[in-house]
Order: structure tokens, then sequence, then C-alpha cells
């Protein structure tokens, strides 16, 4: 068995993310300004650890570092994290909305 791992978003609600958020904007109809909402982001589930491992890289963590979790998203390789996984413009975008991004290894 492999390694999974994904990169989760929390931050508070407001208009400007609700383009980035998972479910359509009528979802978020109710939902008062500033309560906390948690997006995945990036996500590896197939097991591939080479895959976490690149992952990790991209977003400027270290697998096993702890210390290196939470991220800095103006660390994060865009480029690279572009030719290889699907959700970038959520990333730039909950970033600019005051999101705060992990780094969760699972395995």
């Amino acid at each position: 068995m492999g390694m999974d791992a994904e990169v989760i978003a929390v931050g508070p609600f407001s208009e400007a993310a609700v383009a980035f958020l998972t479910y359509p904007a009528k979802s978020y109809a109710n939902t008062q300004p500033g309560r906390t909402i948690i997006e995945k982001v990036f996500c590896v589930e197939s097991g591939e650890s080479s895959r976490s491992y690149e992952l990790a890289r991209l977003v400027g963590a270290e697998v096993w570092d702890f210390n290196t979790h939470e991220l800095d998203p103006m660390r994060a390789d865009l480029a690279g994290l572009a030719e290889q996984f699907d959700g970038v413009e959520r990333f730039v975008g909950l970033a600019a909305a005051g999101f705060r991004f992990y780094y969760l290894p699972n395995g």
C-alpha cells in the first residue's frame, strides 16, 4: 500500500472565495461572512507514494516533517503544480481570499 496525500484549505467565507469553493454559489446563500470553510484543493488518493512526495515538494512541504505542513502559498511551484495537478486556480484564488493551506500525508 502506498501513501496518499492532500492539500486542504481552511479560511473565512467571503464573496471573493465563492468562485473557488466546491459547491455552486447558491449553496452558500445563507453562509455568514467569516464562517470557517474547509476545502480539499489537491488530492492523491491512488496510493502513489511518488505523487504524494511530488505534491509535497511542489507546495513547499517535506512529507514527514510536520513543521512544514502549514504551507506558505508564496513558496509553491505553481507552474509545476499546473503540469501535474488540477486545482491551481482554486489554490491561487483561495490564497487571495485569505485561506491557509495544509499538507496532509496518509500512509
